[in-house]
């Protein structure tokens, strides 16, 4: 090829692949304007439907606020730090569950008793899904797993991957501060 004609030729490229990508990208904001609401009923979502606790943020982790009804919290009083989803060897403080939950994220949590192997497995399952799952130690569980989303809560006596699966799928991106997709309050709505 001419060497003249390689700069008109890389422009035209550059061009087309441009405009395909706003395209594309265009496409899918319209998609998601007019066939955004995705959510499932709450009838086929996995664990229960839990009250809504309250949103407000307190002054710091450990402040005074009014207890949580559940275990593992599932709304509520909560810091106005947040804590990113990832895999932690240390129980995360309530407050800052609450606020990860806020954001749209599951926390995937387990109790004592819950065999190594089985804590490497939920930290597998966590790994594939790196922006939505904080998985983490809970002692206050007692036994077993704990799984939580805002508003809702599952319990696991044992590990169930694809109980744990299922919970993360569909219930991560739900809330985040807000309801998202057509999702809405299922003891409320």
């Amino acid at each position: 090829m001419n060497r003249r004609w390689l700069g008109p030729v890389v422009s035209v490229v550059v061009t087309v692949l441009s405009v395909a990508t706003m395209s594309s990208l265009g496409v899918g904001v319209l998609v998601g304007l007019v066939g955004g609401d995705t959510a499932l009923p709450c009838d086929r979502l996995p664990g229960t439907a839990q009250p809504f606790e309250g949103d407000r943020h307190i002054a710091y982790e450990g402040a005074p606020h009014e207890p949580y009804r559940t275990v593992p919290p599932t709304s509520g009083p909560h810091s106005p730090r947040v804590v990113v989803p990832g895999i932690y060897r240390d129980a995360v403080p309530e407050e800052l569950q609450v606020h990860a939950l806020e954001h749209g994220h599951v926390l995937v949590q387990y109790a004592p008793d819950v065999p190594p192997g089985d804590v490497e497995k939920l930290e597998r399952l966590g790994r594939r899904h790196p922006r939505d799952v904080v998985v983490a130690p809970y002692p206050p569980l007692g036994h077993g797993i704990g799984l939580t989303g805002w508003q809702r809560l599952g319990r696991l006596d044992t590990l169930d991957e694809r109980a744990v699966e299922e919970f993360i799928e569909r219930i991560a991106g739900r809330y985040d501060h807000s309801w998202q997709h057509g999702a809405a309050d299922c003891v409320s709505g």
